[in-house]
C-alpha cells in the first residue's frame, strides 16, 4: 500500500513540475485596452469585456501566458476597439464582429484583427478573441527566439 502511494505522489509530482515547466516555457504577455493608460480605468466597458474575452481565451494559449504588470511582460497586447457590422453574403444578411489589437514587443508593433460570422452580437466577441488568439500563437512561435532575446 505504501508503494502504491510513493508512486502516486511521484507521478503528481511529475505531472505538476512538467506542467510547471511548460509554463514558463510560455512568453509572458500583459493585456491592457486602449483607454488604461497612466494606470487610469478605461472607461469604454466595450474595451473592457473585450479584454476579458480575450485572457479567457489566452489561458488556453500553447504559447502565451498572462502576466499582472506591463513590465512583467516580453509583450504588451492591447485592445484598441470592437466592432459588429450586418454584412450581406451569399445567402442573405449576417452579422460579423469584429475585435482589434495591438501587440507591441521591444521596439515592433502590429495590429491583429479577429472576425466572427453569423454569431450573435454577445457571443460573436468570443469567437473573434479566440481568432486573436490563433494569431497571436502562430506569431509568437514565428518570432519566439526574438521575443526572448528582448527579456536579456
Amino acid at each position: 500500500m505504501k508503494l502504491k502511494a510513493v508512486i502516486l505522489i511521484s507521478v503528481i509530482t511529475s505531472a505538476f513540475l512538467f506542467a510547471s515547466d511548460k509554463a514558463q516555457d510560455k512568453i509572458p504577455v500583459f493585456v491592457k485596452s486602449a483607454g488604461n493608460a497612466g494606470g487610469f480605468t478605461d472607461p469604454s466597458r466595450d474595451r473592457q469585456d473585450s479584454m476579458k474575452d480575450l485572457m479567457k481565451k489566452l489561458n488556453n494559449s500553447d504559447s502565451v501566458r498572462l502576466v499582472e504588470s506591463e513590465k512583467d511582460g516580453l509583450a504588451v497586447l492591447e485592445v484598441l476597439g470592437r466592432d459588429t457590422k450586418r454584412e450581406r453574403n451569399a445567402w442573405g444578411w449576417e452579422n460579423k464582429s469584429y475585435l482589434t489589437v495591438r501587440l507591441t514587443a521591444g521596439e515592433y508593433s502590429v495590429e491583429f484583427t479577429g472576425e466572427s460570422g453569423s454569431k450573435g452580437v454577445l457571443t460573436g466577441y468570443g469567437a473573434a478573441a479566440e481568432k486573436v488568439v490563433k494569431q497571436l500563437d502562430a506569431w509568437v512561435k514565428a518570432n519566439r527566439d526574438r521575443l526572448l532575446a528582448l527579456k536579456k
